[in-house]
């Protein structure tokens, strides 16, 4: 995809300065009054009328200070980008709208959903009547993707972690932990990014209290109070690919574990035909199959073994065996 100037007829090569102004906070930078008044050419109190003139006719622009210097931005929401043009071939413009039909399901707990309809319906807008070997209007209806598992995300607590990440702002929460059943008040953590895992939207902080990264699922975060005066470094050596590895779902890891399973012959294809570990490795077993994990920790995986019933066994490591015995008795406790 290409940017594209405005039109000829519409095109000013020196739009006013209120214009210029509009245009670099709808890209989403934050702008101090002395930046906007040396890129425009500006006295910095002419740039207070301009910003004033630019909420007059609707625009609203947010003001903060940072060190003491006085900092104009517009919130996420009310971002803008330039008009595009599509210059690329057929089968990767049909890509796209087969992407927009798969984020939508992940999307859908988030307030990006609806932003992400309307980008959708503008994609099949801008295409018009070009593409001839399909009808984008009909691709909707050609595809079918799984609704996330998370329930609704707050959009205020979405976009303050959001604007928070961004700018590298520390923010304080109030937060449920489910497995702990509490909530912690005022809990500093550095927002570091967001992640989706097993439907689950999380956000991956360094937290002040643990003085560790851990996850923080959004729908457990209540309040957000974003400590605009302060940024942060993120952790030394921090990669977010590393930070996942291992990890058979959603929850954070323990320490390294080789996972082997026997798995029936009815079950069989099943393990052949998907991955359900980057790690999965299948071979052949004197009955059946064996596949092999490489996990950290041990809470899903239980859980995993646990859902195939009898079909899947566990030969090692001895850890695991227990857990799942453990298990499953207390299951059947339940029914005695």
């Amino acid at each position: 995809m290409a940017a594209t100037d405005h039109s000829p007829s519409s095109y000013d090569p020196n739009p006013p300065t209120r214009v210029r102004l509009h245009k670099a906070l709808s890209r989403g930078r934050q702008i101090t009054q002395q930046e906007a008044s040396d890129e425009l050419e500006v006295s910095k109190r002419h740039v207070r009328d301009v910003v004033k003139t630019l909420r007059e006719e609707g625009v609203p622009v947010q003001e903060a200070f940072e060190n003491r210097r006085r900092v104009y931005y517009l919130e996420p929401g009310d971002w803008h980008s330039e008009a595009i043009t599509l210059d690329i071939p057929e089968r990767q413009l049909l890509t796209l709208l087969v992407a927009t039909q798969a984020a939508r399901p992940t999307l859908s707990p988030t307030p990006l959903a609806e932003d992400l309809d309307a980008a959708s319906a503008s994609l099949e807008e801008a295409l018009g009547g070009r593409v001839v070997s399909f009808i984008p209007a009909f691709e909707s209806e050609r595809w079918h993707f799984n609704r996330a598992t998370s329930v609704d995300i707050d959009s205020e607590v979405f976009w303050a972690l959001k604007r928070a990440i961004a700018d590298r702002h520390p923010v304080y929460i109030d937060y449920y932990s489910a497995s702990r059943g509490a909530w912690s008040q005022d809990r500093k953590i550095d927002p570091l990014m967001f992640a989706v895992r097993r439907g689950a939207w999380l956000c991956v902080a360094y937290c002040h209290k643990r003085d560790a990264t851990i996850d923080f699922n959004q729908v457990g975060i209540e309040q957000v109070d974003v400590a605009e005066e302060e940024h942060f470094t993120p952790p030394s050596g921090f990669d977010r690919d590393e930070y996942f590895e291992g990890r058979f779902g959603a929850l954070a890891g323990g320490d390294a574990h080789e996972v082997v399973l026997r798995i029936d012959d009815e079950l069989e294809p099943y393990f052949k035909r998907k991955l359900y570990h980057p790690t999965q490795e299948v071979s052949a077993a004197e009955e059946g199959i064996e596949v092999t994990f490489q996990v950290h920790g041990l809470d899903e995986i239980a859980s995993f073994i646990l859902s195939w019933g009898p079909g899947v066994e566990v030969r090692s490591p001895d850890a695991l065996k227990d857990r799942v015995v453990k298990e499953a008795e207390a299951v059947a406790d339940q029914y005695l």
